[in-house]
């Protein structure tokens, strides 16, 4: 049985094999070359999960035996609900993503009524699934993947879009300076419950694949907007040049 520290390590290991390179959507972010349509449908999509949170974190909540923990879990709704109900800088991160989606051209009732993918509608509902089944602290503990990675990832996703997509206003990009704040807070609560609460070698072992299975879900959903949106787009070069880099 691995101890804290060497457990952490060895769950982002885990992840780093998982997916050793950035899906080809997320490159094609990065560097600036997704048509203004393609970040669009990349934003529609991206909706579904950000709008249905509370269906995973609240199940995180309700198994959760642990009362300072449930705090912790009920600040980081209260966050994703809406930091202003209590007087904070943001309102929900909802809103902040529509915010977002209406800076790049979308229409507030567009998104709003828009019907994903079916794919992402899957996706979604495979990981309230894998939470509903876990332990209460693999349910917590599979925020290493989103909430662990996520100030990295926001800063990463705000900057390529000031920098290579100057069309879009900086103002509208709240969702991922409020990210960039909040997921550290979030993904250090995620490692302390780790680290305590999986000292077990079955739990140890439900934690690593329950973080494969997350990070399988985020993949399939950058999958079925890559492949419906983008993909068809690209030359048989560029998908080769692409493509070839996760091999």
């Amino acid at each position: 049985m691995a101890g804290g520290e060497e457990l952490i390590a060895d769950l982002q290991h885990v992840l780093q094999k998982r997916h050793a390179k950035p899906h080809p959507i997320r490159q094609l972010l990065l560097t600036g070359r997704l048509t203004k349509e393609q970040l669009q449908w990349w934003a529609k999509n991206q909706f579904h999960e950000f709008r249905n949170i509370h269906r995973f974190f609240g199940v995180r909540y309700q198994k959760c035996p642990v009362p300072d923990l449930r705090r912790m879990l009920l600040e980081n709704m209260v966050e994703e609900e809406g930091e202003d109900l209590f007087g904070g800088t943001y309102p929900s991160h909802r809103d902040l993503w529509v915010k977002f989606a209406e800076g790049i051209g979308i229409a507030r009732d567009d998104i709003l009524n828009y019907e994903p993918l079916a794919g992402i509608r899957a996706a979604l509902e495979m990981y309230v699934s894998l939470v509903q089944q876990s332990h209460w602290a693999v349910a917590i503990g599979t925020g290493l993947v989103f909430e662990g990675g996520g100030p990295k990832r926001m800063k990463e996703e705000r900057e390529a879009l000031e920098e290579h997509y100057p069309w879009i206003s900086p103002a509208c990009l709240d969702f991922f300076r409020a990210h960039e704040y909040h997921d550290e807070g979030h993904g250090n609560m995620v490692v302390d419950v780790i680290k305590e609460h999986c000292m077990d070698e079955k739990l140890q072992e439900e934690m690593r694949e329950a973080v494969k299975q997350r990070a399988d879900i985020m993949w399939l959903q950058n999958d079925c907007i890559y492949n419906a949106f983008v993909r068809p787009s690209l030359t048989a070069e560029k998908i080769r040049e692409i493509e070839e880099q996760l091999a």
